[in-house]
């Protein structure tokens, strides 16, 4: 099935589900898209291609500077990701992109099965490949300052490599979807527009729930509580979610996105509760330990609650404001 009549067969399906709401025009679809979502795209895109290039210099010469600018290079791809993951939409829902780049929990047993046997990456099998597959390769077991020698070994410095460039592979596999999306939106018909706000809003709510998971629900956590444990990058990537969330919604510069669209609607109402909202999240955030293991709890029910207000506005207020009925659940985005 070619990408065009997926897109339609997704968008069909999610309309059934939809009351009627404003329909934007083309030029607010086509802008929005372009800047909010496809600027974040290629940052993404440009991340994985330097951590893709960072792996085959340090299998090339393994050592402690090498391993060190791949992993700052992987954590680049990582944050690039959850920022797009705090509000995917277009292609990505099609090519469900982050079960295979960033799988979990990973499959360490046969990650290790593959390396032993000599096999590369399984194309067919999303838990021992991508980004979450790489951050185990990188950092092991809790145990870092162990990887360098590991990786040593060719066998699994290839499969650090082969995570990397699969990544990268699907990442770019996207390209081309985000350009017949642009298209299709400015096209004549107003189907892709009509579903334009009810979908890309119930992924907006996705990513918010998404957030609120990176942190386990129950005081005293195991380390593997946490989605990025082995990497400790919790803190940054509830950061760099919430980021995703905002430009989709404020817009790359902090005064478009959909918020302009809310406005001309007569709701700034709306958008200043949600600014407010946002700026609380990310107080609450900046206060989290950045050792995952020394966050309290009053820490972390901070960010949750703060988190849960912002994605009730979205589902109530903001929903209620255009008439649209949501029919996207939690697990759409990732």
């Amino acid at each position: 099935m070619n990408a065009t009549v997926r897109i339609l067969a997704l968008l069909a399906v999610a309309g059934l589900a939809h009351a009627e709401a404003p329909v934007p025009d083309a030029g607010f679809a086509t802008r929005w898209v372009q800047q909010a979502y496809i600027g974040r795209h290629q940052a993404l895109a440009q991340a994985v291609d330097g951590f893709a290039a960072a792996s085959r210099s340090f299998c090339a010469k393994p050592g402690a500077d090498t391993l060190t600018a791949t992993r700052s290079s992987w954590q680049g791809a990582m944050l690039a990701w959850r920022n797009m993951d705090g509000a995917t939409g277009g292609p990505i829902v099609l090519e469900r992109t982050g079960r295979m780049i960033d799988f979990r929990p990973t499959r360490v047993k046969d990650i290790e099965k593959r390396i032993a046997a000599g096999d590369g990456i399984d194309p067919h099998n999303v838990s021992v490949r991508g980004l979450s597959a790489a951050e185990y390769l990188l950092y092991g077991e809790a145990e870092p300052a162990a990887q360098l020698a590991k990786l040593k070994t060719k066998a699994r410095c290839a499969y650090l490599v082969g995570s990397a460039e699969r990544a990268a592979e699907d990442v770019h596999q996207l390209d081309a979807g985000w350009q017949l999306y642009v298209e299709q939106l400015g096209g004549e018909a107003e189907f892709f527009r009509k579903n334009l706000l009810p979908e890309t809003i119930g992924l907006m709510l996705s990513g918010l729930e998404g957030a609120i998971r990176r942190l386990p629900r129950v005081e005293e956590a195991e380390p593997s509580a946490w989605p990025d444990w082995r990497s400790n990058l919790s803190k940054a990537a509830l950061t760099a979610q919430l980021d995703g969330f905002t430009t989709a919604y404020f817009g790359p510069k902090g005064d478009a996105g959909l918020a302009s669209f809310v406005a001309a609607q007569g709701h700034a109402a709306v958008n200043a509760k949600l600014k407010t909202q946002l700026d609380a999240a990310r107080a609450a955030i900046a206060k989290l330990n950045a050792d995952q293991a020394r966050q309290s709890e009053a820490q972390q029910t901070a960010v949750r609650t703060s988190l849960s207000a912002l994605k009730q506005t979205v589902a109530g207020d903001l929903a209620t404001a255009l008439d649209i009925v949501l029919g996207f659940n939690d697990s759409d985005g990732d």
